[in-house]
Parts: structure tokens; sequence; C-alpha cells
């Protein structure tokens, strides 16, 4: 999906090792030694769970004094940190991070990294800016991106909702939004906002509610969207929570991030399904 933001940095680091010749770190250097392929995953007062970059890499190389330095290509910024010490297999460094935000100008941050691997040769590595935005986390995944991160996001660009019963309209408004959230590796949760904004049909009282555990696959031109029969429960006005009794939901996200879901649901004692269909996208930038 599209980066929530852009980071640069800059990094100058150089620790100091032993004089002694030693033997066991520049074995420890040539065992972590390697590149290391995965993904960024961005944590935040902000923001949780969030993809920062789907095709991250980290090479280690060792030196000769038992050394190592690291180029760690986040996805949303490049670390390069210079001979640090290994100890336990474990490594850390810190510096400053030129980051801009949103096309912002950049600024100057302290932050700090620590890494280590484990005997099966699997890379941990974590960057913590502690400003700005509460602090930032970004975590090294050594592993496939999940393809639940490429679907989650807010759609609420250019957005459309609108219901049906049977065919005939009851509504439509363009102040809503849909909220994905991955679940798993191949699943998402569906918040869909904005059915008390309907205007142009009869009154339902309906509430935003959230749909879980929407499957996700891949497609020629982006991700598609699944699920059966599911249930769930609507926020209402009075307090009351409705039941919701979900038939079925299908849906698509184009590359580009415009979404399409459309939603067969009863609410409460209701005998006929309404049909929701939402339109929006996660980029002002995207909406035609």
């Amino acid at each position: 999906m599209v980066a929530l933001m852009a980071l640069s940095f800059s990094f100058t680091f150089v620790s100091c090792s032993d004089d002694d010749d030693n033997t066991d770190n520049t074995e420890q250097a040539k065992a972590i030694a390697g590149t290391y392929k995965g993904y960024s995953i961005g944590e935040s007062r902000m923001f949780s769970d969030y993809l920062m970059g789907s095709d991250a890499s980290a090479t280690i190389t060792a030196n000769t004094d038992g050394t190592v330095n690291l180029v760690y290509k986040s996805g949303s910024g490049d670390f390069i940190l210079n001979n640090l010490t290994v100890s336990s297999k474990s490594f850390k460094g810190e510096g400053e991070v030129a980051l801009a935000m949103e096309g912002s100008e950049p600024a100057n941050y302290e932050y700090t990294l620590e890494g280590s691997v484990s005997d099966a040769k699997v890379l941990t590595l974590k960057a913590n800016v502690p400003v700005p935005m509460g602090g930032i986390d970004i975590n090294f995944i050594q592993a496939e991106t999940p393809i639940a991160y490429y679907v989650a996001a807010t759609y609420k660009y250019n957005t459309n909702l609108a219901i049906s019963v049977m065919g005939s309209s009851y509504g439509s408004t363009e102040d809503c939004k849909a909220v994905i959230k991955r679940a798993s590796e191949t699943t998402v949760d569906i918040a869909l906002n904005g059915f008390g904004n309907l205007t142009g049909g009869g009154n339902m009282n309906l509430g935003d509610f959230t749909i879980s555990g929407v499957n996700v696959e891949k497609a020629d031109d982006g991700y598609t969207l699944s699920l059966g029969a599911f249930e769930s429960t609507a926020e209402s006005a009075s307090g009351t929570p409705t039941a919701i009794t979900g038939e079925s939901l299908e849906g698509t996200v184009t590359t580009d991030g415009k979404a399409e879901i459309t939603v067969a649901f009863k609410p409460g004692s209701m005998p006929m399904a309404i049909t929701a269909v939402f339109t929006g996208n996660v980029n002002e930038t995207s909406a035609q």
C-alpha cells in the first residue's frame, strides 16, 4: 500500500573494539554475516502493525577485527552502521535520523538500533526513533510479507456508501470510510463507517459494524476480498447494539489503492437482506 510517510536516514557511527585480537568475536561476526530478506513493520501512537516496506533487506558484513557493518534497507529508508561490536551474536548502535513526513521538510532525530541473529540464522532487528509521534519503532521481519498487509489501510477518499433492498435504493452518502486491519496472514477485519449518514432513502437507523475474518487473495490487478455467512454487532444511538446476520461479503482492492466492497446482511429481525456497496480510495490522488 502507499506508504504513510517517507523516511530518509543518515547515520555515522564508529564503535571501538578491543586492541587485542578477539577470535571469538571474529567467528561471531562471520557467523552472522549475510543478506537477510523480509519486510518492515512500523509501530507508533498514531498507527500500529503498519507495513513500512514489503521488500526490506539487511546485509551484515564481517570485518577482520570482529566488528560488523550493517546496511538495513527498511523500505522507508536505509540504515547504514559501521564497525559495530558483536556480543553473543548481537549488536547495537545509535545515531541521527533525517525524517520527512508527508512532504514536510526533513528534520533530524536521534535513534537507536539493535539486532541479533539466532543459531538458525534468523535476524531480529529494531530501530527506535523516540520522536516524533511519541516514538516510532521499525521492526524487520525475516519472512515473506503476509498478503493481508497489502490491503490493510483506511479508505477515506472519494468514498461512497449506498444501500438497497431487493434492488430498491434506501439511501447513500459520501461521508463514510472503510478501515481494513490485518487479522492474520491471509485475513482482515473490515469496519464500515457511515451508515448513520445515509440520505435519500428510508430511515433504517443502521449503525456501523465490523466484519471479521475476511479472506484476502491475490488477483491479476490487485486483491480480492471474500467471506460467507458472518455475525457482527452494529452500533446504536440508543445504546442498545443491533445484531447483524451477514450473508456474504465480496470485494476488490486494486494495486493503486481503490476498494470496492459489497456486503449482504440482515440487521436485527429484518427478514430481507440489505445490500451495502462501499467504494473508496486510500489516497486522495487516486480518486478518479
